[in-house]
């Protein structure tokens, strides 16, 4: 390793956060920027189809609406790397692989699984 450099440890962090979780603490800055870093990972407010709030507000403006996602409808804040998974699997499937303790690396392969034989 060169010198300087520091080595990133893997620490737990959390994958996905619905809006009840994140909006009534520290995180709730997120809202102001469509999005946060939060203990060396970036994290963007999504909505239930997987869209990132910058997405959502183009939808919006183009529709003529005033909020990039309407109040009551899902708001969650997820980890970057983590939003083509959300997308391909949907939000309910999101959590429940969550809930059950799957990785990230663990949710990318059930979204999107490598082809047997090289192709």
């Amino acid at each position: 390793m060169k010198q300087g450099a520091q080595k990133k440890i893997d620490i737990p962090h959390p994958l996905i956060m619905t809006e009840e979780y994140w909006v009534n603490n520290g995180l709730s800055v997120a809202r102001y920027y469509g999005g946060i870093n939060f203990n060396g990972y970036r994290y963007v407010i999504v909505n239930k189809e997987g869209k990132d709030v910058f997405e959502c507000t183009k939808e919006a403006e183009k529709a003529g609406r005033d909020k990039a996602i309407e109040p009551g409808e899902p708001a969650d804040l997820c980890i970057v790397s983590l939003v083509p998974s959300y997308r391909k699997l949907g939000r309910d499937k999101i959590f429940e692989l969550v809930k059950q303790g799957k990785s990230e690396k663990e949710i990318k392969a059930i979204a999107f699984p490598k082809k047997k034989g090289g192709n």
